[in-house]
C-alpha cells in the first residue's frame, strides 16, 4: 500500500478552488464535496486568519499551516520563513481574500478537478476555477495522508 501527499513534490497535481462570502457557505462547500467522497486532506480552507480557517475546517478539511507549532507558525506569520500562497491563487483570489472572503480548494484526488468544480458551484462558489497546482504548502503533508 502506497502513502503519498495529494500533489505530489516533484509534479504538483490539479485542483479546483472557489471563494465564498460567508463561513457557513464554505462549510456547506466542505461538507457537499464530503459527501462526494472528497477526502479530508484533499480539501483546503484559506481565509485571512488561521484561527478563522481552523472553525471552517474542522476536522473535514486541512489549512496551510494546520501542522505548524511554536515558533514556526510565529515565522510563517510574520512571514519570516515560508507560508505566503501560492502565486496562482493570489493572482486568482487576492481581492476576495482581503474583502474576508473564504477560499475553498480541493485536489483532484479521487475525483476529476472538473467534477469538483461543479461541486463548488453547486455549493453557491463564486469565482470558480481550475488548474495545475505546483507544490505548495496548502494540503496534508505524505506522512498524515495516509494510505490510499
Amino acid at each position: 500500500m502506497a502513502v503519498s501527499s495529494y500533489l505530489p513534490d516533484v509534479a504538483g497535481g490539479m485542483v479546483a478552488a472557489a471563494s465564498f462570502a460567508s463561513d457557513d457557505g464554505a462549510r456547506q462547500a466542505i461538507e457537499i464535496l464530503t459527501a462526494s467522497d472528497v477526502l479530508p486532506q484533499e480539501i483546503s480552507v484559506i481565509t485571512r486568519d488561521d484561527a478563522r480557517s481552523r472553525r471552517i475546517a474542522g476536522d473535514q478539511a486541512w489549512y496551510p499551516g494546520k501542522d505548524v507549532r511554536g515558533l514556526v507558525r510565529l515565522f510563517r506569520r510574520l512571514r519570516l520563513i515560508g507560508g505566503g500562497l501560492p502565486a496562482d491563487i493570489r493572482r486568482r483570489y487576492r481581492a476576495d481574500l482581503a474583502a474576508g472572503g473564504v477560499l475553498v480548494v480541493a485536489a483532484a484526488g479521487g475525483q476529476p478537478a472538473d467534477t469538483l468544480a461543479a461541486l463548488l458551484s453547486r455549493a453557491g462558489g463564486r469565482l470558480v476555477d481550475q488548474w495545475w497546482q505546483p507544490p505548495a504548502d496548502l494540503f496534508a503533508p505524505p506522512e498524515l495522508a495516509g494510505p490510499f
